[in-house]
């Protein structure tokens, strides 16, 4: 528990080299005109997986059965639910997805499927309907830095399983503040 800030190291989440994507999606990146179709114009909020790359604050709070992860940007709280058969499926698809998780020791892992949201990444690489994500929360060994991996399978975006990864640090007196989006 607690609330993090982004470490400004290693580079940019998004750019870990040449992505595995399939045609249609190299496709489709290419046609993307980040003017015409940007996902978050007029403050439009980001959905799964692309929310993750967000740059502020977060806090991660245990409640009950659920772990509520509170993001500052676009003031974002995602549901992890702990207990399972906690987390149904979701009709309509939510731009979050739902989201379970379980501890592997000391890390929280976290399943995201059901996914409602078009987008991976501000790039214009599409998100197909299928995709799910796997997540890994690990505190490294002296607790003052929150390492992050993200797993993104879709078969109709990428020919092999991606993976990103991030970091943030512990900062005392960190908070998460209400998101003021301006465009």
């Amino acid at each position: 528990e607690g609330a993090w800030t982004k470490v400004t190291t290693p580079r940019a989440f998004w750019a870990n080299g040449e992505l595995p994507l399939t045609a249609r999606a190299a496709a489709a990146r290419a046609a993307f005109d980040p003017l015409a179709d940007e996902p978050t114009a007029n403050c439009a909020p980001k959905g799964m997986p692309f929310i993750m790359e967000q740059p502020y604050p977060m806090e991660l709070v245990a409640a009950g059965d659920e772990i509520l992860l509170k993001m500052e940007e676009y003031d974002t709280v995602r549901r992890i639910a702990m207990k399972p058969g906690v987390a149904q499926r979701a009709e309509p698809k939510s731009p979050l997805g739902v989201s379970f998780g379980r501890f592997e020791g000391a890390a929280l892992v976290v399943y995201t499927q059901d996914i409602g949201y078009g987008w991976v990444n501000g790039t214009g690489i599409p998100l197909g309907p299928e995709a799910t994500t796997q997540e890994r929360f690990e505190l490294n060994a002296d607790g003052s830095r929150l390492e992050y991996t993200l797993t993104v399978t879709d078969a109709a975006t990428f020919s092999a399983p991606a993976t990103f990864r991030k970091a943030w640090e512990w900062r005392p007196g960190e908070q998460v503040r209400p998101y003021e989006c301006r465009q």
